[in-house]
């Protein structure tokens, strides 16, 4: 109940927001979500099928390569002339012999090993041979590596063709290691009798570049069937990463959990050797991408919601503003201050709204000049002051362009001289106030420049440049008027072209009012001449000055100069800023 009356108590400009905040964020939130969740399976979805891709590339490069190497492997094995030296004796050969045997070999090894990307081609053989030495780059002693676990470990495979990883010194005491496929030699006399291994090796580092990752944080590496680690593309990971022992094989990537976090992994062996290709990635990894998609679309729809809320702000606030001023004129009523709205009528619900109350202050202001209207006295006060407003020689002459209008058969301009005239004299009279805004004085100046432009045929141009905050200041009425009338009469019907502008300025500063009618005409060359000529108007300069000073309390509320350069006069009203309620 609290919280639905606190709702209730907020502000209409506060609920209005919320609402449009509602129905424009709220469906940008769903679709935020809904986006983000397909944006999300996509993703995951591309980077499985490119890990699966990448790994099933790799796959086939290695096993392309071991097959070749396995097929030389067989060829040198079904050789008629190699098993039949390694079977052959070496004590009952002569030197030059062995020499001759071995050179037919070893050009047969070369030519296989010319067209071929691995390392080398190392026979393993009867220590007796002349070339064999363990320091020797083909023919090496079968002895010195008997108790080699790489040597066992072909062995027991009793002449199928197995990888292992083989360990030797190289220059400068640096540990080279060879992935090197290894197979038993028989006998020709008895294939149940060894008599030496045939090894190809691969350099580790030319494998590596096989091992490629679709992914910055992906860990793949080949190791042996019993857990041996041949090569990997990231040393680092492998502490945290490596797969433990005897791993099932996986088609495609599958979730795993490992002590250090959350994977996916796949494990294959490489075609029938006795080597698997594994691959791991961080699910961590793989979230990055839809980490950063995130935080993008974030972002995007979070500017977009800021855009929203600003022109959410500024379209409440066209709403909500008349009902605010109305509310405050309802309050100023309260307090005894009775004014209407005057702002540009709406046909909409609040538009009859102000509509009525303007209707019924005026009503009531009515009734109240009715009641506390003192008798005849007053009312021929009021006659007599707005019979002073009235300038004589503006109506007649006015009157008499109608008259020669009518008789010219201008229908469309006397219909606009008339509506002018008209609309000036409503504003003239108002009611007997005798303070109006600012915008109101300008009003009627427009109707009164209205009419002189059909009297003058467009010779002047009419200028208002009246900043918004002295629009509400309050003026005596009539105070503008007879001094674009004395621009016309004495500025820019006295100049040689006979035509001009007049330009009226308004503004506030320092807490003062400030408005300036300039006209392009002869200037004030003789400051006492000009000035009378300025004071010729029905209305009279010098009652406007009496006007202002006795509502202001200040004398000396109008002035007259030359503008600068000499040409045109500038008549300045500079008095104390008042505003009405």
């Amino acid at each position: 109940m609290k919280l639905t009356k606190r709702i209730g108590d907020l502000s209409l400009r506060k609920k209005l927001i919320a609402l449009l905040a509602a129905v424009g964020i709220g469906p940008l939130i769903l679709t935020f979500f809904q986006s983000y969740g397909e944006l999300r399976d996509s993703v995951l979805s591309n980077q499985h099928y490119a890990a699966d891709s990448n790994f099933t590339q790799s796959l086939a490069m290695l096993s392309s390569k071991f097959a070749d190497i396995e097929e030389i492997s067989s060829m040198i094995m079904i050789d008629d002339n190699i098993n039949a030296v390694f079977s052959s004796d070496p004590n009952s050969l002569a030197v030059w012999e062995q020499l001759a045997m071995f050179e037919e070999i070893t050009e047969y090894t070369n030519i296989l090993q010319n067209d071929s990307e691995f390392e080398g081609i190392v026979y393993y053989i009867d220590g007796r041979f002349v070339v064999a030495d363990d320091d020797a780059t083909m023919y090496r002693p079968l002895e010195s590596i008997k108790d080699e676990a790489w040597a066992q470990k072909i062995f027991s495979r009793g002449g199928e063709s197995v990888w292992v990883l083989i360990r030797e010194k190289g220059e400068r005491t640096n540990v080279r290691e060879y992935l090197t496929l290894g197979r038993i030699l028989w006998s020709s006399d008895n294939y149940s009798e060894p008599v030496g291994i045939v090894t190809i090796r691969m350099n580790s580092d030319f494998i590596r570049q096989y091992l490629t990752a679709s992914i910055w944080d992906q860990l793949v590496y080949l190791e042996t069937d019993d857990g041996e680690l041949i090569v990997s593309n990231r040393d680092d990971k492998l502490s945290s990463m490596r797969l433990p022992s005897g791993e099932e094989q996986q088609d495609r990537f599958t979730a795993i959990t490992l002590p250090s976090g959350d994977y996916l992994a796949r494990s294959i062996k490489v075609s029938t050797s006795n080597l698997y290709l594994r691959s791991v990635i961080s699910q961590q990894a793989l979230s990055k991408d839809i980490n950063d998609i995130r935080n993008q679309m974030l972002v995007t729809y979070l500017i977009i919601s800021v855009l929203l809320l600003i022109v959410i702000f500024p379209v409440t606030r066209s709403i909500t503003s008349r009902i605010f001023l109305l509310m405050n004129k309802m309050t100023q009523v309260r307090q005894g201050r009775l004014s209407t709205l005057d702002i540009k009528p709406r046909e909409d619900e609040v538009g009859h709204l102000i509509s009525s109350y303007n209707y019924m202050i005026n009503s009531v202001r009515e009734l109240m000049d009715e009641q506390f209207r003192l008798g005849q006295e007053k009312l021929g006060a009021e006659l007599k002051a707005l019979q002073s407003q009235i300038n004589p020689h503006f109506l007649y002459n006015t009157l008499d362009m109608i008259v020669w209008m009518a008789q010219k058969d201008e229908r469309q301009n006397l219909q606009e001289v008339v509506y002018a005239l008209s609309d000036y004299y409503k504003l003239i009279l108002n009611k007997g106030k005798d303070f109006i805004a600012v915008e109101d004085e300008l009003r009627m100046c427009s109707h009164y420049m209205e009419i002189q432009q059909k009297r003058y045929k467009g010779r002047i141009v009419y200028v208002v440049e009246v900043e918004e905050e002295a629009m509400g200041c309050l003026l005596p009425k009539i105070t503008l008027q007879p001094l674009i009338e004395n621009a016309i009469v004495h500025g820019i019907l006295e100049s040689k072209a006979g035509h001009g502008e007049i330009k009226i300025k308004g503004r506030v500063e320092y807490g003062r009012l400030i408005i300036e009618v300039e006209d392009d005409g002869p200037g004030m060359m003789d400051i006492a001449d000009r000035r009378i000529g300025y004071l010729g108007s029905g209305y009279g300069t010098s009652n406007i000055e009496k006007r202002l000073e006795l509502y202001f309390g200040e004398p000396n509320g109008i002035r007259f100069a030359s503008r600068q350069g000499g040409s045109g006069t500038c008549v300045t009203i500079n008095v104390p800023v008042v505003r009405g309620q």
